[in-house]
């Protein structure tokens, strides 16, 4: 059995970083023009994706962590594989299929650390309802739900499966196709089992209209604000504001997971939400200093000395 099962996408990412890419938020990029040739300052790549990101912290974190994600049989498939299986998490569930391909993505990152992904999703957004086993996900202490490219079916399934099971907590952290599912009145809000709901403020913003429905239905949201830091509001009434920390930012990607996947950690190992909060910040500061999702991710005991003033 499992302590976490982290559901979503496993993907390969290349990062290209230029220190002649500009971008800002308001729409105004560097414009190339063809036949040129961007000097690059980095280069790397590596696994991500949000199941698999999380999946990898809440390994790090100690917790028996399995990941259902769908796959092709190809090269970037060999590599998240063996990604999961040097960090101790669980591939049993992975779903290879032969005649799919492995998404990836590749991340263009400015001399500000900021990024423009552009994402193949392949069979990371084929995840069907049979793909997930009931019994694993009954099984299971927590489910820790990210994008799912809006397959509304096997929504319902994850959804069904938690109603069902008490013992059982889902976190979910939606994507755009999601939230749309959401606006279009797909899904009864108060009929989802969710006990932490993750966004960002671009993402909150997206659904306005549904604030106080969702404030009054899942117990935790947690809206991330980037550098700015973020919110936590229990039951609709109680809020808790925080700011980020990250002393040193090479890429962003990635940033959101991290937190999401410690204030779970911290959550079921019973501390309470100024604590979840700080194991948050800490993970997702230590992440953005390091390109790729991965690699400054903190384990058990980083995590508890970083924090320790704060318990």
């Amino acid at each position: 059995m499992y302590d976490v099962i982290s559901i979503g996408s496993s993907l390969l990412d290349i990062f290209i970083k230029s220190n002649d890419l500009e971008a800002d938020r308001d729409g105004e990029r560097q414009i190339l023009t063809y036949g040129d040739k961007l000097e690059l300052s980095d280069f790397h790549i590596v696994t991500g994706g949000g199941a698999s990101n999380t999946a990898v912290s809440f390994a790090r974190l100690g917790f028996a962590t399995a990941v259902i994600s769908e796959t092709g049989r190809d090269e970037f498939a060999s590599l998240i594989n063996a990604d999961f299986q040097k960090e101790g998490v669980a591939t049993n569930l992975l779903i290879q299929e032969k005649l799919e391909k492995t998404g990836g993505s590749v991340v263009l990152v400015a001399k500000d650390s900021e990024r423009v992904a552009m994402v193949h999703r392949g069979a990371a957004s084929m995840l069907d309802p049979f793909d997930l086993p009931a019994f694993w996900l009954s099984q299971s202490r927590w489910l820790h739900l990210s994008s799912i490219g809006g397959r509304k079916e096997t929504l319902a399934k994850i959804f069904k499966v938690v109603s069902s099971n008490q013992e059982t907590k889902l976190s979910w952290n939606p994507g755009k196709k999601e939230l749309e599912l959401l606006l279009n009145e797909e899904f009864v809000i108060e009929q989802i089992p969710c006990e932490v709901f993750f966004v960002n403020q671009e993402e909150w913003d997206m659904i306005e209209p549904l604030h106080e429905e969702i404030l009054l239905n899942f117990p935790q949201v947690v809206i991330t604000k980037g550098k700015k830091g973020g919110e936590v509001h229990l039951f609709g009434k109680k809020k808790f504001e925080f700011e980020g920390e990250a002393s040193t930012l090479v890429d962003s990607t990635g940033a959101g997971d991290a937190f999401a996947a410690a204030y779970v950690a911290a959550t079921l190992y019973g501390h309470d939400t100024p604590t979840a909060i700080a194991w948050g910040v800490k993970n997702a500061g230590n992440v953005v200093a390091y390109f790729g999702a991965k690699l400054g991710l903190l384990r058990k005991a980083q995590i508890l000395e970083l924090t320790k003033h704060q318990n």
